[in-house]
C-alpha cells in the first residue's frame, strides 16, 4: 500500500491496514526500542505498543511519507518512558543490581570484545537522548544526516552537532577507562578499578 493509502486506511480503522503498517516497520521500530532497552522483551513490548499508539494517534501522522520515522520516534520516547517506569519501580523496591555472568569460560579474545562492547555500549547509555538518538540512527540503522533530521524534526546541522558531540563524549569516556590508549599501544584496557 501507498503511505498516503496506508494512512487513510489507518484512519477508517482498518485493520488489515495495522497488519500491513506492522509487517513492514516492525523491524526498524523492534530495533529502535531494543537500542535504548537492550532488552528482547521490553524491545518487543514496546514496538507492540508503538504500533497501538501509532494506530490510536494515526491522524496525528502530518505525512504520510515520513510514517517510519514517526514509528521510530514513538518507540524510541516510549522505551525511554518505560526504562524511567522501571528505574522508579527498582527504587521503591530498593533492589542492587543484578550479578554479572561468569566469563571465566570464555577465550581472552572474546572477552576482551565483549567488554569493549560494554564499556562503549556503557558510554552510550550515560549519553542524553538527544545523542543516543543520533549515535543509534547514525551507527545501528545506518541513516543519513539527512534522515536523521528528518526522524528527529530538526536541522541537519544540529544533527552534525550532535554526532560530534556524542562521538566526543564517547571518546572521553573510552579514554577515562583506559582504553584508547591501550588499543594504541596494543595491549589490554585497565580494569576500572585500577585508576591511577
Amino acid at each position: 500500500m501507498a503511505p498516503e493509502f496506508l494512512r487513510r486506511k489507518l484512519m477508517a480503522r482498518d485493520l488489515r491496514a495495522l497488519e500491513e503498517l506492522f509487517t513492514r516497520f516492525y523491524e526498524s521500530v523492534y530495533k529502535s526500542a531494543f537500542f535504548i532497552t537492550r532488552d528482547r522483551m521490553l524491545a518487543e513490548d514496546v514496538a507492540q505498543e508503538t504500533f497501538l499508539k501509532a494506530y490510536d494517534k494515526i491522524e496525528q501522522l502530518q505525512d504520510a511519507s515520513r510514517v517510519e520515522a514517526w514509528l521510530i520516534r514513538i518507540a524510541m520516547n516510549k522505551a525511554r518512558d518505560e526504562l524511567r517506569r522501571r528505574q522508579r519501580q527498582a527504587a521503591s523496591m530498593d533492589d542492587g543490581p543484578e550479578p554479572a555472568g561468569s566469563t571465566k569460560d570464555l577465550p581472552e579474545t572474546r572477552l576482551l570484545a565483549r567488554e569493549l562492547h560494554l564499556l562503549i555500549n556503557a558510554a552510550i547509555d550515560r549519553l542524553e537522548p538527544e545523542y543516543q538518538d543520533v549515535i543509534f540512527l547514525k551507527y545501528y540503522r545506518d541513516y543519513t544526516t539527512k534522515k536523521i533530521a528528518e526522524v528527529l524534526q530538526v536541522p541537519e546541522g544540529t544533527v552534525k552537532t550532535r554526532l560530534r558531540k556524542a562521538r566526543s563524549l564517547i571518546e572521553a569516556a573510552l579514554r577515562e577507562e583506559g582504553l584508547i590508549e591501550a588499543l594504541q599501544a596494543g595491549g589490554e584496557p585497565r580494569a576500572q578499578g585500577n585508576r591511577q
